[in-house]
Formats: C-alpha cells, sequence, structure tokens
C-alpha cells in the first residue's frame, strides 16, 4: 500500500516534540522502515551501535518486538532496547489499519548509566567497537525520569491522533474508505446492498471488494455487519431504548436474530450486557 506524507508538516510537529521534551523522535512505515525523524542524526551511541552488524541487528529486533507489542496492545509501549536505552513506540491507525509507528527514545532513565556502561566489555570484544568513543558517547546520553518518560508518552499518543486528523499521511485509497464509512455508517437502520454502496462511490464491485481487503482487511459485508454491533453495544450501554428498537435502528427486523448475532460477537445476550 502507497502513502502520501506532508513531510514538513509531519517534521514541523516532530520539532516542537524535541523542542518540549528533548527526545528524538521518528516516524517509520508499516513495514519499520524510519521515514521521518528530528532531530536529522541519532545519538553518539547509537551511532556506534550501528557500525556493528550484530549490535546493528540486535537494535532493529528490538525495535520490531516493540512494534509488534504496539500494535497487539494497540497502546503506547515504552521499553528498553537491547543496550538498555529507553525508547518508546505507538501504533498509527487510518480506517481501522496500521499505517506505520510513531517512536521516541535514545534517552536512560537511570542517571549513573551502570546498566549500559556494564555492557562495555562485551561490545568492544565481541563487536569491536571503540571502548573510548563508546564512554564518550554513553556520558552525552539524555537521563529523563519515569515521569517525564511517560508524560512524553503521552504526547506522542496524542500526535497519532493530530496526523490522522489533520490527514499528514494519506494512504491512496483513504478518502474512498472514508466515504464509504460515511455512507455506511448513515444507513446503519436500513438494507445497505453492495450495489447501492458502489453507485454512490462510482467504482466497480471487484475494485471495492479489493480496496475493503486492502485497507481494513475485511469484506464489505463483515464490516457492514460490524458497524452494526459496534452501533448496538453503544446505544445498549449508553441509553435505555428498548433493545428492540436498538435492533430495529441497526437494521435488524428480527429480535432473536439480533440477539444471537449480538452475543457470537459480545459473548453475552443484549440484556445481560446492559445489565452488566
Amino acid at each position: 500500500m502507497s502513502f502520501s506524507f506532508d513531510k514538513s508538516n509531519i517534521e514541523e510537529l516532530m520539532q516542537a516534540f524535541y523542542t518540549l521534551t528533548g527526545i528524538r523522535f521518528v516516524l517509520f512505515d508499516a513495514e519499520f522502515n524510519e521515514t521521518a525523524f528530528y532531530p536529522k542524526e541519532k545519538c553518539d551511541f547509537c551511532r556506534l551501535m550501528e557500525r556493528s552488524p550484530k549490535t546493528r541487528n540486535n537494535c532493529r529486533r528490538s525495535n520490531r518486538r516493540a512494534f509488534l507489542k504496539s500494535s497487539a496492545e494497540d497502546t503506547p509501549v515504552i521499553y528498553k532496547c537491547h543496550a538498555g536505552l529507553v525508547e518508546a513506540v505507538i501504533p498509527l491507525h487510518d480506517n481501522e489499519k496500521i499505517i506505520g509507528y510513531l517512536m521516541f527514545g535514545q534517552i536512560t532513565d537511570n542517571p549513573d548509566k551502570s546498566n549500559i556502561y556494564k555492557k562495555l566489555d562485551y561490545w568492544e570484544s565481541s563487536c569491536k567497537i571503540d571502548r573510548i568513543a563508546l564512554e564518550q558517547a554513553v556520558k552525552s546520553i539524555s537521563c529523563k525520569t519515569d515521569g517525564e518518560i511517560r508524560s512524553a508518552a503521552k504526547i506522542m499518543e496524542a500526535c497519532t491522533s493530530y496526523i490522522i486528523y489533520k490527514e499528514l499521511i494519506t494512504p491512496e485509497n483513504s478518502k474512498l474508505i472514508k466515504a464509504a464509512k460515511e455512507y455506511i455508517d448513515s444507513r446503519l437502520s436500513e438494507d445497505i446492498t453492495i450495489e447501492a454502496l458502489c453507485a454512490e462511490l462510482k467504482i466497480g464491485r471487484t475494485k471495492l471488494y479489493e480496496i475493503f481487503k486492502e485497507e481494513l482487511n475485511t469484506g464489505i459485508s463483515k464490516y457492514i455487519l460490524k458497524r452494526r454491533m459496534h452501533r448496538a453495544k453503544k446505544l445498549i450501554k449508553t441509553t435505555d431504548l428498548p433493545i428492540t428498537e436498538i435492533a430495529s435502528s441497526v437494521g435488524f427486523s428480527d429480535y432473536n436474530y439480533f440477539g444471537k448475532v449480538f452475543k457470537k460477537n459480545y459473548g453475552r445476550s443484549p440484556k445481560s450486557y446492559r445489565k452488566s
């Protein structure tokens, strides 16, 4: 999938984050490749780590594990890389699909940096990295308190919403999917047909199926059902409307069938869900 990036505004946002926190900020694409960053240069320590194939691969493995964990949990993940530096990552979503990741890091939460210094012998002997250069680089690693790190993670989380809201990263098919979602959400009480959706979007059936599969990783009918269930769950939770009325408002004329589908999706009946 290809994307368009508003690089200028993304880098402006990253510069503001760095000015506020003093922490390097990086945007990765969905394949874990660096796409934008501020400052441009990594810290001296990380540049030394990248000179050795062994430590460079360890860096990439640490990042990948964090990316996958943040993707699974859909939340900021604060972790320590293989070298003991603190980093944090959070996924970027567009139309329920991950389109990239935001990361900050190359800092420590240990004022004396003892957890890093104790590894210098290994890096010198096994990875052939100059020890004197390492010692100087470790001294320059920025130290932040746990509170500062968690606050930076909250700001990074807010940046994800800003990037999507301002459409600073836009998948090629994003506008079409957005129009499809708006059409579906406005007609959940009706019988939504594929033919009507195609006519509204001025696109062929096959192409529409392909875009839904690529962008949302689901079929059109499954997506419509998911939106019906999401709306029903919200109404059951936040209103006193009769369940029968809610079922009708999300496109189910048969209340019993609605109950079966709801239970299949959420593990309990609509009445039981409301009581809980």
